[in-house]
């Protein structure tokens, strides 16, 4: 996933979410005091760099050893992204902890941490397509037998250009197609007590002959 930069909307949970106590030689001690994390700032830097335009969250399955360092990391619980997971990972790798402790002593630890990716805009009036019609018949005149959906991450600007756009997995020629077609798209914008904003929506392409439709997805 191609990292992005500069989304001020991004907000970021990186906290520990359940402390497991584990038996066994080979498994991490039990510990009375969890791992804290020590670089919360330097993770939400990161999760903007790899995650802006995302919404989604991956549980970590996390060891940090008895120097805070983490020794291994794997997914918990999927976002159903791919992309995500791999990128959450990447997260995970990158964190460092305050050690577990048990009786005054550090020790390792399994963890399970959440990463939520989420850039959900507030905003009262969201986003509205201006020529969606439009782009419909342009589907319907030059994609008469495509069949399938796409769908993509739409950054929109102040001024109702798509500024960042971002498409999730799909169909190889429904993607290039729907590609095609979100360089025709423009929007109403976004705006909250009467000020103009930026804002992130959803926008969904449906091919399907004389069925076609483009929409925002709530």
């Amino acid at each position: 996933m191609t990292a992005r930069h500069g989304t001020s909307g991004l907000l970021v949970a990186a906290a520990l979410f359940s402390a497991l106590s584990c038996a066994g030689r080979s498994q991490p001690a039990t510990y009375d005091i969890p791992p804290v994390l020590a670089n919360r700032e330097e993770i939400r830097e990161a999760m903007t760099a790899v995650g802006a335009g995302f919404e989604a969250q991956v549980v970590l399955r996390v060891r940090v050893d008895e120097q805070g360092r983490v020794s291994h990391v794997r997914i918990s619980k999927s976002s159903g992204d791919n992309n995500l997971d791999a990128a959450a990972e990447w997260i995970g790798e990158q964190m460092r902890f305050e050690p577990a402790r048990r009786d005054g002593a550090a020790v390792a630890a399994l963890v399970d941490v959440p990463v939520t990716f989420d850039v959900v805009r507030r905003v009262v009036h969201p986003p509205r397509m201006r020529n969606g019609d439009e782009v419909v018949a342009k589907m319907i005149r030059e994609y008469p037998d495509l069949e399938g959906t796409a769908r993509f991450r739409v950054h929109v600007g102040p001024e109702g250009w798509p500024r960042e756009v971002k498409d999730r997995p799909s169909d190889q020629e429904v993607a290039r197609a729907a590609h095609d077609l979100m360089n025709d798209l423009v929007f109403w914008p976004a705006y909250r007590r009467d000020n103009v904003v930026e804002a992130w929506v959803n926008v969904v392409f449906e091919f399907a002959g004389v069925r076609s439709r483009v929409y925002i997805e709530d």
